[in-house]
This record gives C-alpha cells, sequence and structure tokens, in this order.
C-alpha cells in the first residue's frame, strides 16, 4: 500500500491544537483590542445643567470618534490576527479565510464588550452632576459597518500571509 502522507493531493489533517491556539490568540486579541480602545477613545462629553445633562453640538463629534478608534484598533488586531491564524494552520488552505473570518468577528464583539463594560457609564446613570460638570458618554457602536471591518482585515491578514509564505517557497527554488 502507498504512503498517502506524501502524495501531494492528500493534505494531512488539522491540527486541533493550532486551531486552538489561532482561536485564543484571536480572542485574546479581541480583548485587547477592547483596552485599547478604551484607552485612545475620548468619548463625547455631557454638560450638567440646571434641566439635567446635554450634549452640545461641539462635543458630539466626539461620538463618531470612538467609532473611528474602534475601527482603526480593529483594523489592526484583525490583520495580525489573520496573518496569524493562516501561519498557525497552513493546512486550512482556503478553508483559512473562513476559519480567520469568524474568528475576528467574535473577536471584534469581544473587543465591543469589554470597551463598554470597562468605558465610561451610561450618562444618565452617573448621580450628582452639577451645573457646568461634564460626564463622558458611553463608549457605543451604533451600527454594523465597523464591525465588518474586522472580516475585512482578517481575511487581509490571511492573504498577506499566503503572500508571503508563497514568496519564501519562490525566493528557496
Amino acid at each position: 500500500m502507498p504512503d498517502l502522507s506524501t502524495t501531494p493531493s492528500v493534505r494531512p489533517a488539522v491540527a486541533p491544537r493550532r486551531l486552538a491556539i489561532a482561536t485564543l490568540v484571536t480572542l485574546l486579541a479581541g480583548v485587547v483590542a477592547g483596552l485599547v480602545w478604551v484607552w485612545l477613545a475620548q468619548p463625547a462629553e455631557w454638560l450638567g445643567r440646571d434641566g439635567g445633562i446635554v450634549l452640545t453640538e461641539a462635543a458630539s463629534r466626539g461620538q463618531f470618534s470612538v467609532i473611528v478608534v474602534f475601527v482603526a484598533v480593529g483594523a489592526v488586531a484583525s490583520l495580525v490576527s489573520g496573518v496569524v491564524t493562516a501561519r498557525l494552520v497552513p493546512d486550512l488552505g482556503w478553508l483559512a479565510v473562513p476559519v480567520a473570518a469568524a474568528l475576528v468577528t467574535v473577536a471584534g464583539l469581544v473587543a465591543w464588550r469589554v470597551g463598554v463594560e470597562l468605558g465610561p457609564p451610561p450618562p444618565g446613570t452617573v448621580a450628582g452632576v452639577g451645573v457646568g460638570d461634564k460626564v463622558p458618554s458611553q463608549l457605543a457602536v451604533d451600527g454594523v459597518a465597523p464591525f465588518l471591518v474586522w472580516p475585512i482585515f482578517g481575511v487581509l491578514g490571511v492573504i498577506v500571509a499566503s503572500w508571503a509564505g508563497d514568496r519564501g517557497a519562490d525566493d528557496q527554488v
């Protein structure tokens, strides 16, 4: 009987341990991205007035900047996670693309939850706000589009890793 492990058309099975490591690395990247988002984001500030708190027009720009920071942090984290996933499980072949996309999508949700939980509380729940006091808004992502950046850059990371891996093989020939 021929040895199938040396036959080029037969791929070895994906090592579950390496896939688990890729999953853990990606989820850890989501946690780190959430912490970086909390650290870098400068949320809008509500202003205390006689009748309660209000969000001035000038301060409302902070709401947009929070989303921009989430997207930028997500792009970097997803790109790195995509490269790591492709490097850890090269035997997945084309399946590395949907695996990386799914993993970084979950990592994006993890980052979002970390940011919401560790960031400022909702302004309406802050007690003892006086006239002239500023209260930061809660970190929020109010649309689907910022979350789509995560799988796009995760797939880009797989492409970069595949391209770099192929170039290395060409250099050895």
